[in-house]
């Protein structure tokens, strides 16, 4: 009953209000390489055992009440997993091209970042792999490409009365230039290195030509399970003094502060989403938390809804969760530094207003 009446609120408001949900995820991986590697298992197919609609439990009800989905698909969608473009890369990821799909398709997730840094894990064959799956799945993807050009390409999307535009892109790491070339050039695929005088300057260009546009960036950086640094705060600040809307970042597997600056948000990392490995928080004190963003676009109006999650998947047992009472509060605490005006909608989500 009560996800029927969220639905019809939804539906109500879409006639009337021209209301478009954009729903944000972060760091997304079904983990089979992780089941294949005795070193990272618990003596157990945790997909074999569960099946993929596990992971999705107690979270659907919250996706279901978005538009559009986005998320951070950090592995490639092969079958072929023994031409690793490295074998001193930690950590290689691999997922079965059509279960990832099929359950993206089910729970609607319909747009995915591959500016990362396992997007290219089996190198160029393995991108090819990924993208056939995704074409064929109907799953929209930016933030790597054929070439530089390609890959800095931000996704455009006119949805109703709304014109998005969205950046990917993975910041720039020395061993991945040099060692895994991962990156992409003028004449070779990879993915988009985050350099914040170009990005600025296509930010520019963009706000530009279209005035009225939602302009995101949506990268990959930070140090994981450790706060933002100073390089993503500069960055951060630049692309917004250059005409973004939003800066939501992924890739620390934790969640790190959020701001505003200028008036506009920044979340420097919401964590994971469905990320099964086993994950480091006891060793490395890390929050372990994530947290699915909703942005509610009616014309003049913008609000920003937070559904905080558990991402422990030694707590969780790889069924990620809505926080507590003790863990919201605990939440709030670590990802708002600041005094922002927060309001705790229900139990499990927080909406954002400006100061």
């Amino acid at each position: 009953m009560k996800k029927l009446l969220l639905l019809f609120i939804f539906q109500f408001s879409l006639i009337y209000c021209d209301t478009l949900n954009v729903l944000f995820l972060g760091d997304t991986h079904f983990g089979e390489n992780y089941q294949y590697d005795p070193k990272f298992g618990r003596d157990v197919d945790i997909i074999e055992e569960y099946g993929y609609d596990y992971f999705f439990e107690n979270v659907k009800d919250f996706l279901s009440t978005s538009n559009i989905t986005f998320c951070n698909l950090e592995t490639p969608l092969t079958n072929n997993s023994s031409n690793p473009v490295s074998y001193i890369k930690p950590y290689l990821h691999w997922s079965n091209p059509d279960s990832c799909v099929k359950y993206f398709n089910k729970y609607g997730i319909n747009y995915v970042s591959l500016g990362n840094n396992h997007a290219f894990d089996y190198g160029i064959s393995g991108f090819s792999e990924t993208l056939n799956s995704l074409n064929a799945g109907g799953i929209n993807y930016f933030g790597a490409g054929e070439n530089s050009v390609k890959a800095i390409e931000p996704l455009i999307e006119n949805i109703g009365s709304y014109k998005l535009i969205i950046f990917g892109g993975f910041e720039f790491r020395e061993k991945y230039d040099t060692l895994y070339d991962f990156y992409a050039d003028s004449n070779k695929h990879g993915v988009n290195k985050l350099d914040t005088i170009k990005l600025s300057s296509q930010i520019k260009a963009y706000r530009q030509n279209y005035p009225n546009a939602i302009i995101i960036i949506y990268p990959h950086w930070g140090s994981n399970y450790k706060p933002a640094n100073d390089m993503q705060r500069s960055y951060a600040h630049s692309w917004i003094d250059a005409g973004v809307d939003y800066v939501i970042g992924h890739g620390a597997h934790t969640i790190q502060e959020a701001e505003q600056y200028n008036g506009k948000w920044i979340f420097y990392n919401i964590g994971n989403f469905i990320f099964n490995s086993p994950g480091r928080y006891s060793s490395t004190k890390a929050k372990p938390y994530g947290l699915m963003l909703k942005l509610i676009l009616c014309e003049n109006n913008r609000k920003i809804v937070i559904c905080p999650i558990n991402t422990n998947n030694h707590e969780t047992d790889y069924c990620l969760r809505k926080l507590d009472e003790y863990e919201m509060k605990d939440f709030i605490k670590s990802m708002f530094k600041e005094n922002y005006k927060l309001s705790l909608k229900e139990e499990h989500y927080i909406e954002l207003t400006n100061k």
